[in-house]
């Protein structure tokens, strides 16, 4: 297969990860992930240390933080795909600006995605990502916003 047909496979990818947690569907959002993967940067927005591992883990925090959202956007801006000689390994870096509410709350995060994926029977799958956040913050003032 060309490069160019897997890195447009990889972009297809980060657009249905998307997709799925602006959905808050837990389900097809773990579907993403490799069964071991390792996601970085996520706990210590809540002061928390150590990465997450593997889909229970995911389950655990992601279910929880969908479960109490109304609404979710996510906007990527993909910076560089990269396929490796195997053809079966690639990373790809991404800058990330995300916006979700509740009831009577809402948060800004804007950050940058550094991935390592792995191409499985069932397509692209995340088994690293790696979140640097530049602003985590709550709206103030979320009736205005």
């Amino acid at each position: 297969m060309s490069k160019r047909k897997l890195k447009q496979d990889v972009r297809e990818h980060l657009e249905g990860y998307s997709g799925a947690a602006a959905r808050l569907d837990i389900e097809e959002y773990l579907t993403f992930f490799t069964d071991d993967a390792v996601m970085h940067g996520i706990l210590e927005m809540f002061g928390q240390t150590g990465p997450l591992v593997g889909k229970e883990a995911l389950r655990g925090f992601f279910g929880q933080a969908f479960a109490g959202l109304k609404w979710l956007i996510q906007l990527n801006s993909i910076t560089n795909i990269g396929i490796g000689d195997d053809e079966e390994t690639a990373t790809a870096s991404l800058g990330v600006q995300e916006r979700a509410g509740g009831d009577g709350h809402e948060i800004i995060m804007i950050g940058r995605y550094d991935d390592k994926l792995v191409l499985t029977d069932d397509g692209w799958k995340f088994a690293e990502r790696r979140l640097t956040v530049y602003k985590f913050a709550p709206v103030t003032d979320a009736s205005s916003a």
